[in-house]
């Protein structure tokens, strides 16, 4: 039973001091003040006892009474609970303490591992700096390694932590953080600011004074730009903007031209910290090189080259030709071609002082070249002789070109004319082709004597006898062009014409009768003309007793030429039969062409009989050509070599009766419509031609 009255209270004692200060308990204390080791121990408890470091600090009994030992005298105190304190901590004091509780029995129960730790207060530490580069905190240059330094000196030092502008920076990416060291690898514009950094231990901060870093980044990436890339700036009227950009600190701007500084011009202005020059308006003397120079403080960097697409006037203006040989109208063609230096020129066309006239032989076009600066003239007229100029403009001024002339040509009208003409019994022979430019070369043949001039030849006759069948020969030559003639003289002849012509025309009709002296078509192998000598014709009815003149009036017309003429006779009737004659006559002779005309009466009308009747005969005129016409369709097949039939009107007649067997008719019929006669024929090429219209 006493042993268990002893064990109850340290077991007491051992929960009491383990509550109060228990096992490994540090305490933290500032150099030169005081600590309490607060403890509370039973009242069964007999003596207290504190060491340090095996060194006694003070001992008390419960029952009144402490002493303090060693280097603690004076400045200990403990309590009747066991409690220690102690004032003006040194330095030395740190350390381990045991508190012991001791009863009368001698039982002892220890607490060890009650740790003091003596801290002076913390003194304001100061930020430094070291850089690669020889620069001051205020010059720090954007690239490099940069290390601030925390230093605390001597002093006991748990913690240090960067602040920038208040706010801690060792979380950023290019920035280390290493107990009292920040490094920056490397430094960025963006660090610059006020750094400062705080030192801690378990008692105590304090923080450093507040150091200001600048960083200045060098000039880097200078660019000058214009706002008219290349479009064209014209002089006097359009204003520029040129821009310098580059990346750096405290950059400043200057301008050259031409290597030069920008001279002082009130054209010039320089806005934007000078980044910016406008130049307002352009002038012809802003056609050089401009550049900026960026600088700061550690170095400086001049710029690419901008040249200013500048405009330049109209000037130099030519006209020129693709050809300078002569120009035939209507058959050559040419090409002019303004050239001109200067800026966006245009071109216009100019003839004879006037702007150029619509017309579809010019065609203006300007391909590569500056637009309509070619024309081409196709063909040629004689009219584009000139003088040509072309004017070349632009926003600047306009200049007009030398003046150009063509050298054209221009044939004679129609071909070569043979002629002759009668003056009192004198014969003029005429050889002419005019209106050529330059003159054709005419020349004239006529009874092997041989004249040649411009244009026309004129040969006189004393007298007209002894000139009947010579001929009169004419040959014309204009720049390689070539035409002839030949002049007959003779008395008037109508080829194809007989005096058996018989005209046949179905009363109430009209006739027409015609005499041509003229002799067929040219030659074009040749370019030759065969002529004829003009005429006067005379139109006669002749009867067996008498014969009377016709002269225009009533139902005859006559229309005559020097070599053709015609008589037509209106709404005929068979007083209208007979023959009649035309009588040419030339200064030669004379000659009478006769013609004959067989008016045919109209087909009798069926209007006066019954329809029964009608339909009676057209019934029975149907049987009976059905009945023949088979008849003689056998008798054909059988006895007849085969021959294609044709019943084609719109086979013209001339092309039928060319190989026609002369004088063959097949027989005869009387047309129900408005045209005359017909007849059938057969070609030498056995073909047969039916309702083929009278040849006339």
């Amino acid at each position: 039973m006493d042993l268990y009255r002893c064990f109850l209270p340290c077991m007491l004692l051992l929960v009491v001091v383990s509550g109060a200060v228990s096992d490994g308990t540090v305490v933290n204390r500032i150099l030169g003040g005081s600590v309490l080791f607060n403890v509370s121990v039973p009242l069964q408890t007999f003596l207290i006892t504190w060491t340090s470091n095996s060194l006694q600090i003070a001992q008390t009994f419960t029952s009144g009474g402490s002493q303090c030992f060693n280097r603690f005298m004076g400045r200990c105190e403990l309590f009747s609970n066991g409690s220690l304190r102690l004032d003006a901590i040194r330095q030395s004091d740190q350390g381990e303490y045991t508190v012991t509780a001791q009863f009368q029995n001698f039982i002892v129960i220890e607490s060890k591992n009650l740790q003091l730790n003596v801290y002076p207060l913390l003194n304001a530490p100061v930020l430094k700096f070291n850089s690669t580069y020889n620069t001051t905190p205020d010059r720090l240059v954007g690239g490099s390694n940069v290390t601030l330094h925390c230093d605390a000196g001597s002093q006991t030092v748990l913690t240090y932590t960067f602040y920038r502008d208040q706010k801690t920076i060792c979380s950023e990416p290019h920035v280390t953080c290493r107990d009292s060291v920040l490094i920056f690898q490397p430094i960025t514009e963006t660090d610059s600011g006020t750094y400062t950094c705080t030192i801690q231990n378990s008692v105590s901060t304090n923080t450093s004074t507040s150091l200001r870093l600048t960083v200045i980044v060098p000039v880097s990436e200078v660019t000058l730009t214009t706002n008219t890339s290349d479009s064209l700036v014209w002089p006097g009227k359009d204003s520029v903007s040129l821009r310098c950009s580059a990346r750096g600190t405290n950059v400043s701007f200057s301008w050259n031209l031409q290597g030069a500084p920008l001279p002082l011009n009130p054209r010039y202005n320089v806005t934007n910290n000078s980044s910016i020059l406008i130049i307002s308006p352009v002038s012809a003397k802003d056609n050089g090189s401009f550049t900026c120079t960026a600088k700061n403080s550690i170095n400086n960097i001049t710029s690419n080259e901008v040249k200013l697409n500048l405009a330049s006037p109209v000037s130099d203006v030519r006209l020129s030709s693709n050809t300078s040989a002569l120009l035939i109208e209507g058959e050559d063609s040419v090409s002019l071609h303004c050239s001109a230096q200067g800026s966006a020129v245009s071109f216009s066309w100019i003839l004879n002082g006037e702007p150029l006239p619509q017309s579809p032989h010019y065609h203006i076009t300007g391909d590569n070249s500056p637009p309509n600066s070619n024309l081409t003239i196709s063909p040629v007229s004689r009219n584009d002789n000139g003088p040509f100029t072309c004017r070349g403009s632009n926003l600047a001024n306009n200049e007009t070109s030398n003046t150009l002339s063509l050298d054209l040509a221009w044939r004679p009208q129609g071909h070569i004319l043979c002629s002759a003409k009668n003056d009192n019994q004198s014969l003029q022979l005429i050889c002419s082709w005019p209106g050529g430019h330059p003159a054709a070369n005419v020349t004239m043949v006529y009874n092997n004597v041989t004249e040649i001039n411009y244009n026309q030849v004129i040969r006189n006759l004393s007298s007209i006898d002894n000139v009947q069948g010579s001929i009169l020969t004419c040959k014309g030559d204009q720049l390689g062009k070539i035409s002839s003639c030949t002049l007959t003289f003779e008395s008037p002849q109508s080829p194809g014409h007989d005096n058996s012509t018989i005209t046949r025309v179905i009363k109430g009709d009209y006739a027409v009768m015609t005499v041509d002296l003229r002799p067929g078509r040219q030659d074009r192998a040749t370019n030759s003309t065969p002529q004829v000598l003009p005429a006067e014709f005379s139109w006669a009815r002749l009867s067996p007793n008498f014969t009377t003149p016709i002269q225009t009036g009533d139902k005859f017309t006559v229309n005559s030429t020097n070599y053709t003429s015609s008589l037509q006779i209106s709404d005929v009737t068979e007083d209208e039969n007979g023959e009649y004659e035309c009588r040419a006559e030339n200064l030669i002779g004379s000659t009478t062409f006769t013609f004959t005309l067989n008016v045919a009466a109209k087909p009798v009308s069926s209007s006066g009989l019954s329809g029964g009747a009608i339909a009676g005969i057209v019934i029975g005129a149907l049987a009976g050509v059905t009945i023949i016409g088979i008849s003689v369709f056998f008798i054909v097949k059988k006895c007849a070599p085969k021959r294609p039939v044709y019943e084609n009107r719109d086979i013209p007649p001339q092309h039928i009766y060319e190989n026609a067997i002369k004088g063959v008719e097949m027989g005869k019929t009387n047309s129900t419509n408005e045209e005359p006669y017909y007849e059938s024929v057969i070609r030498t090429d056995g073909a047969i031609y039916s309702n083929v219209p009278l040849r006339q």
